[in-house]
């Protein structure tokens, strides 16, 4: 039990008692790091529980500031593009879909100088997709000074209020890949 506890894929209750499941019914997929490396899991409800992801928690291997979803497998595109597509992730796009080719994710934490410092390693360039409400636009605006901080050049892509996902789901792969190709500065 004391490995699960260390490993945070179990929790005690705050009041204390028994460990209990931290991933209870919910779709589990596994977290790595820019290597390949499993340092975690995430899980997305599968009913209506008020917190829709949960992550492992913080361990010595696992710091969701400091990870980028996705990078694993973006890293290639990334390179041949010049450019990531950063999102936020949010309830239908989490996971990206291994389609997603060059898109990264924080895991519902905002842009940090570690993840800005992993992006310019990969690229020149990123293109900024939050949701198009008001918390997006304001996480964008946070991000901005942080990617710039990188010498990164950042640009916008246009997202409905549901985000890049929404965008594809309403409109097709290909209404997505323009907003992404044709970005506005």
């Amino acid at each position: 039990m004391a490995d699960l506890l260390d490993a945070g894929l179990v929790a005690r209750p705050e009041g204390g008692g028994e460990p209990y499941d931290r991933f209870r019914n919910r779709l589990v997929f596994p977290i790595k790091n820019g290597t390949g490396r499993l340092v975690g899991f995430g899980g997305r409800t599968l009913g209506d529980d008020k917190a829709k992801y949960v992550n492992t928690a913080e361990t010595d291997r696992f710091h969701k500031g400091s990870i980028l979803f996705g990078l694993d497998t973006a890293k290639r595109a990334m390179r041949e593009s010049g450019r990531p597509f950063w999102s936020r992730a949010t309830s239908t796009s989490w996971p990206p879909s291994p389609r997603d080719r060059g898109r990264v994710a924080s895991m519902g934490t905002a842009l940090t100088p570690e993840q800005a410092k992993l992006l310019a390693r990969h690229a020149e360039e990123v293109v900024v997709a939050y949701d198009g409400d008001t918390a997006g636009e304001a996480a964008a605006r946070r991000a901005l000074p942080i990617l710039l901080a990188e010498g990164l050049a950042v640009r916008g892509c246009g997202s409905p209020k549901g985000g890049p996902d929404s965008l594809r789901l309403a409109k097709g792969e290909a209404a997505l890949a323009a907003a992404v190709a044709g970005p506005r500065t």
